[in-house]
């Protein structure tokens, strides 16, 4: 007989007699070696019918079409456009891309535009210890073409050509090189090979940066919410040794990750933490009851008093995000709010993505369904909102400061970046002329193009689950000391 995985875990969040008939869900089988899609989609269905958060939504099974590859299947029985982010595809995939453990070149990009319907490449960031490092790219250099194309920008804004750079194979990239007088010339190439089982970062740069009136402010660049505590609480441990009294959190890229590493991460800043405080309510579909989450059921109450002795005890906190900002990195924008107030959660930048959603792995349990047939499914189960009940931010959060990048990039938190500097000037009144002046200077010595696409940018925006797996298990504390 074939369950789910999940599933076993988490009885409390349900009336016992749903939960014991939900392990019924796939039928027993004789050990065939091949399994149907018929099988396949059985199991997708059933697991669908149980978890999803439109679970009505879904059609009787007398109009689906179960010969159907799974991934068809899976994407005809979605609430489209309602849901914009549940998944399918091998379980093992599934569960290392939640892990960071990816393939890539280790590019993070963005477009800007060239003039006469050409588009260029600029780097955002580069991952540490990525091919893209060793070739010695860093954030704002450019790129003219891929694999010897030109990108161009087609009459609805999309950029053509640049597919490559988000493939599996090898790519070549040339070099953009910009003259004094804002023109760009052509140089040599570099080639990138994407590598698999590459492990992620979480956190890019943590620095202390001291104001003119000698404030000193914690800076954190935290480019997605990973299963890596240990390298949070020590960086927070620093700050607190370094006696800062302000603090930047950098999640302008963080496209999301793991639910308790952003209530670990919220721990850690806010005045009043207290271990058996709320911190998130989960709303589900109506197979079960609905629930609230304390910071101790997030990451464990064992952690509680190292938390306490790495928490920075802030009343305010700034928070760069912007569209390219979503799941988790919205979360604790949302979240904190009860902690610290409207005023007290400074978001500068721009309105995030909207993704107030969150979602599981559900793996067949059957060694039948191993390999060719190992599928897995994420998809979303649950809508969320702080302690005090607010969430429903479909359509994403506005900031507090709307503050746009401009080219050309300053490095990762240098104080002459556009965000940091907002930040830096409500911190230090004083350093906003200054900051001002040394910005405008900057960007008439080295102006690029036409500026940053906007639009073909945001195509590039691919959230990462607000993955809630082990949150709804319950009972599995973060491992940090």
């Amino acid at each position: 007989m074939t369950s789910n995985r999940i599933l076993q875990s988490v009885a409390g969040l349900v009336p016992m007699g749903v939960f014991f008939a939900i392990l019924l869900v796939s039928s027993c089988k004789d050990d065939t070696p091949r399994v149907t899609h018929a099988e396949i989609n059985q199991w997708i269905v059933d697991s669908m019918r149980y978890w999803y958060y439109w679970s009505t939504a879904i059609p009787d099974n007398n109009q689906l079409d179960f010969n159907a590859s799974p991934e068809t299947f899976f994407a005809r029985i979605l609430n489209k456009p309602t849901d914009r982010f549940s998944v399918i595809a091998k379980a093992e995939d599934l569960k290392n891309q939640s892990a960071g453990i990816i393939r890539t070149s280790g590019l993070g990009f963005a477009f800007f535009g060239m003039g006469s319907g050409r588009a260029g490449v600029v780097v955002r960031y580069v991952l540490e210890g990525s091919p893209a490092d060793k070739a010695g790219i860093e954030r704002g250099d450019i790129f003219t073409r891929v694999n010897g194309m030109a990108l161009t920008v087609d009459n609805g804004g999309a950029v053509q050509n640049y597919g490559p750079l988000q493939g599996n194979e090898t790519f070549r990239l040339t070099k953009g090189i910009l003259e004094e007088n804002g023109t760009i010339r052509e140089g040599g190439e570099v080639s990138l090979t994407p590598v698999a089982g590459f492990q992620e970062k979480a956190i890019h740069k943590e620095s202390v940066i001291t104001t003119d009136n000698g404030t000193k402010v914690a800076y954190l660049f935290y480019n997605r919410f990973l299963n890596q505590p240990q390298e949070l609480v020590d960086a927070f441990g620093r700050f607190k040794a370094a006696g800062v009294t302000e603090l930047i959190v950098d999640e302008r890229y963080n496209l999301g990750g793991s639910v308790e590493i952003a209530a670990l991460l919220s721990a850690l800043i806010h005045q009043g933490f207290a271990i058996n405080s709320p911190f998130i309510q989960y709303d589900f579909n109506s197979n079960f009851n609905d629930v609230t989450r304390t910071y101790a059921d997030m990451f464990g109450a064992v952690n509680g008093p190292l938390v306490a002795n790495r928490n920075l005890g802030l009343s305010r906190v700034f928070i760069l995000a912007t569209r390219n900002s979503a799941s988790a990195s919205e979360l604790l924008i949302n979240n904190l709010r009860p902690f610290l107030g409207m005023s007290g959660v400074i978001h500068i930048g721009s309105t995030t993505y909207g993704k107030d959603e969150a979602s599981i792995i559900i793996e067949n349990s059957s060694p039948r369904f191993d390999g060719q047939y190992a599928w897995g499914i994420q998809p979303i189960v649950l809508k969320y909102k702080n302690k005090d009940g607010v969430g429903d931010f479909g359509l994403g959060i506005q900031p507090t400061y709307e503050v746009q990048e401009t080219l050309p990039f300053a490095p990762i938190g240098s104080p002459i970046d556009p965000l940091i500097a907002k930040a830096l000037s409500i911190i230090d009144p004083g350093m906003q002329a200054g900051l001002n002046r040394q910005m405008g200077i900057e960007s008439q010595r080295r102006s690029i193009g036409a500026g940053l696409l906007e639009a073909a940018n945001k195509d590039l925006a691919k959230p990462r689950p607000l993955d809630v797996t082990e949150s709804l298990k319950g009972g599995n504390a973060l491992q940090f000391n």
